[in-house]
């Protein structure tokens, strides 16, 4: 299908599926597994990458690699085949600066997912035990924790500030119920944002 990137994620005993699990009862990796969960993976990483693919880990909120120390020990791991998916809106959510860890694996990213994060829910939902699904969905008739760029707090232009010379994709997300949010108008949106931010950056 001429695609040049792999997004790869490790689901196993993730819990973002679960809207009766709240994101503290995530799995976590044991200090001592990271050696060969990092193994395997720049295995594959490098079977597909012999085949012209690169495979790019996307870190997830709910399931082993969520933290920032989670993407750090991921990324001391594994070898310079596996690259890193960079979601703006996970890092936030997990507690990472995404415009640091940008400038931190600039060489290894090679694919971005560009959603916002709406800050008063982040809070709340870490206050409340919320699951992930509670959480992006929205209780009641409330929004939930994730926008598209431009609509909550992340300073998109420090991220692309971050990542001098990258020319790969930037996925627009919102993730967002569609009832609450209307898709079309949020998209428009996010696409400006990215567009303007992306220009500010010197990247377009």
């Amino acid at each position: 299908m001429g695609s040049t990137v792999l997004v790869f994620a490790e689901t196993s005993n993730a819990i973002h599926g679960d809207r009766s699990k709240p994101l503290s009862q995530r799995p976590v990796m044991s200090a001592r597994d990271w050696a060969e969960f990092g193994r395997r993976i720049t295995q594959v990483a490098e079977r597909t990458l012999s085949e012209g693919v690169r495979l790019v880990y996307h870190h997830h909120m709910g399931t082993i690699v969520q933290s920032e120390a989670d993407i750090d020990a991921f990324m001391a791991a594994t070898g310079s085949a596996v690259h890193l998916l960079l979601d703006t809106g996970h890092a936030t959510w997990g507690g990472s600066d995404p415009a640091a860890l940008a400038a931190r694996y600039r060489e290894r990213i090679s694919h971005v997912h560009a959603k916002d994060v709406r800050p008063h829910v982040m809070t709340q939902a870490a206050a409340e035990g919320w699951s992930f699904l509670d959480a992006v969905l929205g209780k009641g008739s409330d929004l939930g924790i994730y926008t598209v760029p431009g609509d909550g707090m992340i300073d998109y232009p420090a991220v692309f500030r971050a990542l001098p010379g990258y020319s790969g994709w930037v996925v627009v997300e919102a993730e967002q119920d569609p009832e609450k949010a209307h898709p079309l108008t949020y998209a428009k949106k996010g696409v400006a944002h990215l567009k303007h931010s992306l220009k500010e950056a010197g990247l377009v």
